[in-house]
Formats: C-alpha cells, structure tokens, sequence
C-alpha cells in the first residue's frame, strides 16, 4: 500500500490548481530513500522509472520508507519544454529554494523539507534532447558511499564529478546519486527498465527488502566502471554544418575510428571527419544534426 500526497500546488491563471505529489511505500523503521523524478520537463523518462517502481512496490512489504516524486515539474512535462513555464526557470537551478519566493522556488523549499532525514536521494535525470546517453550515474567527487551505491544501480558508468552546478539539487545534497540514460524528451526502449532495475536492487542492498524479493537475479546487475573528470573527454565539432553521428551511445571505439561527419547542409560536401582520439566507450552522442563550430557531438568514457 502507498500514501499519495501532495507536498506543494500551483495556482493556475484560470483558478485550477496542479499537485506537486509525493507516493509514500513505508513500513518498519529501516532507511528512507526518496527517488525524485521530473525536475525539469524534458525528462519523461524518470516519469516512467516511477511508475514502474510503484507497481513492485505496492505489492512488497518493506523495512524501511521509500517516497516517489514522479513529476516536479508537472507544467512543464506537460509540454516537454525543460523550464518552468511562464517563470522561464530551470528548476535544476533553483535548490535549496525559497518558501517566501516565486512558484518554482516554493516548490524546491517545499521538497527540500521532505527531503530531510534521507538516508539516500537518487535523483532520475534525462538526457539533454540533443543526444543519446549510454546508462550512467553521476555522483560527487567525494562521494565515496555513494559512488559505491551508485555501482548497485545497474548502470554501465559511474561518474564521479567534481564541479557541480550552483543550485542543483547534489550541490545542496552532496550524497546524490544523478541516474541518467536514453534521449531527452522521449521514451528508450529498454532504459526505463533498467534503471528500475537499478533502483530497486540499491534498495535491496540497503536492506528496504530482502534480495529474494527482486524480480531478477542480482548477477544480472551491470558491473560499471568508475571514472573521474579526467577520464571523460568531450568532443566538440571545429566546423559549423549538418552532423551525422556514425557510432552510437555505449558503443565501444578504437583511437582514429570515425565518430561522425560534418557536412555541408546544402551541397553535402564533407567539412569536418570526427576522429576518437583515443580508445573507449562513447558515454553520448549527439543526434539533433545542426551544429555550429565549438559544438559538443560526443562524451568519451577513456577507460
């Protein structure tokens, strides 16, 4: 059984009102974990994870509290546009918020009051609509714990960052896990799953559920590597053009094979042959096709 409430809503110029809602699975007194989904509304692919946890959930006692937050930003999500609409705000910039400021800082004060007594917050994110994201976690430099938890989440990289943006929500929460995959603004076959997957084996091991109760064997959990800052190279096109990636996200390269080419959009003269510089897993690709000179086309994972 879960508690469905709503933690914040927003007014509508017409008089409606939009929930901002929390689904509550909580038995025993184990950890707390909150898994947040929807923060910016280009990101539909949490939306999904939140869902497909909740059904498992439902039906499974547990030791311990899990809350859902399947759509911060519901008006947002509604026209999968990335910022809060009307306010033109990027929520994902907005932590720790304000309970005296606008909508959107209203409602990341309100959540950030729900979050308080976590044990672990994992935050679902999507891919920037540009491009295609192998299944990854991205966690603090520092953050050893939860690099190690992140390792349980059934993704192939994690990424120990050091910078982290002001305002989002690991850089006022250090402990974060940022699971991420597939392509901003759309649904991938098979991502959803896998970061379900994911979600609910890190449960397991945190004890929330005993390990028997998965709905798949834990061998079946992807071993990833982890990397820092200096183990990701960003490929960025010289010249300005039509971009035709020639390799996928997850996609294993060799140093001097062809990533992709930048074409001349009108004739189709070759401009630029995108070589990977070294050998390695392509962490992302880009597939929105017009790019100007400086554009990022490819992430490289080197190790």
């Amino acid at each position: 059984m879960s508690q469905l409430s709503s933690i914040a809503s927003v007014e509508l110029p017409g008089g409606a009102e939009v929930g901002i809602w929390r689904r509550r699975f909580s038995q025993g007194d184990g950890p707390k974990v909150a898994v947040i989904a929807g923060i910016r509304g280009d990101t539909p692919e949490g939306v999904r994870v939140c869902q497909l946890l909740g059904r498992f959930l439902a039906e499974l006692p547990l030791s311990g509290t899990v809350d859902l937050y399947p759509c911060i930003n519901p008006l947002a999500a509604h026209v999968g546009q990335r910022r809060w609409p009307s306010f033109d705000v990027d929520l994902h910039r907005r932590f720790p918020g304000r309970a005296d400021g606008h909508t959107p800082d209203r409602v990341i004060a309100a959540l950030m009051v729900e979050l308080e007594g976590c044990e672990q917050v994992v935050e679902l994110k999507g891919a920037h609509p540009a491009f295609r994201e192998d299944v990854q976690a991205h966690v603090r430099t520092e953050q050893d714990l939860a690099a190690e938890r992140a390792s349980w989440c059934n993704v192939q990289v994690v990424w120990k960052r050091g910078e982290r943006a002001e305002g989002s929500l690991s850089s006022v929460i250090p402990s974060t896990i940022e699971l991420e995959g597939g392509c901003g603004n759309r649904l991938s076959e098979g991502v959803g799953q896998t970061l379900c997957d994911g979600v609910l084996n890190l449960l397991a091991r945190m004890e929330i559920f005993p390990e028997k109760d998965l709905p798949f064997h834990w061998a079946t959990i992807q071993r990833p590597v982890i990397v820092g800052d200096q183990d990701v190279l960003r490929l960025r096109a010289e010249r300005g053009g039509f971009f035709l990636p020639l390799k996928l996200a997850g996609e294993k390269v060799k140093e001097g094979e062809v990533l992709g080419e930048v074409v001349d959009g009108v004739t189709g003269d070759l401009r630029e042959r995108l070589e990977a510089p070294v050998s390695g897993r392509l962490l992302a690709m880009r597939e929105q096709p017009m790019v100007y000179p400086g554009t990022l086309v490819a992430r490289l994972v080197t190790r």
